[in-house]
């Protein structure tokens, strides 16, 4: 990935609840972690809501909140999309990121593009993934 790295996440699954709909499954599951990067420390807790399409590939809309080491609170939404590897119950991750904050610190990240790439272990219910600010931006 190109872009400024910002910060990397390790997340854990903590509740999740299966339901199915006519477009597939929706999979909507409570995940919280540490945030430690070279611009943001802290944790995030977030609802990634989830819809499993029949070829695999999940739809992906996440709010969530960061809590910085500070006590600043980043709100944040993503979207994106969780694709499946040939490595069993392993899949691929990619996100389009906005962030809001009343932080004067984290103020540069409420114009801010952020992208983030990374993997889910189904097997370990564990995420991994790096966040980069693609675009020049101003702190």
């Amino acid at each position: 990935m190109q872009g400024e790295l910002l910060f990397e996440k390790k997340l854990k699954v903590t509740v999740g609840v299966i339901i199915p709909v006519p477009e597939g499954t929706r999979v909507n599951v409570e995940v919280a972690g540490t945030i430690r990067g070279p611009k943001i420390n802290g944790t995030s807790k977030s609802i990634d809501y989830a819809l499993f399409r029949a070829d695999g590939t999940a739809l992906l809309h996440i709010h969530g909140v960061i809590t910085t080491e500070e006590g600043d609170l980043i709100y944040y939404e993503a979207s994106g999309f969780s694709t499946p590897t040939e490595q069993e119950g392993r899949s691929n991750v990619k996100e389009a990121v906005t962030l809001q904050t009343a932080s004067e610190k984290y103020a540069w990240l409420n114009a801010t593009i952020v992208v983030a790439e990374g993997y889910v272990d189904t097997n370990t219910e564990e995420l991994y993934l790096k966040y980069f600010a693609p675009f020049q931006h101003r702190e």
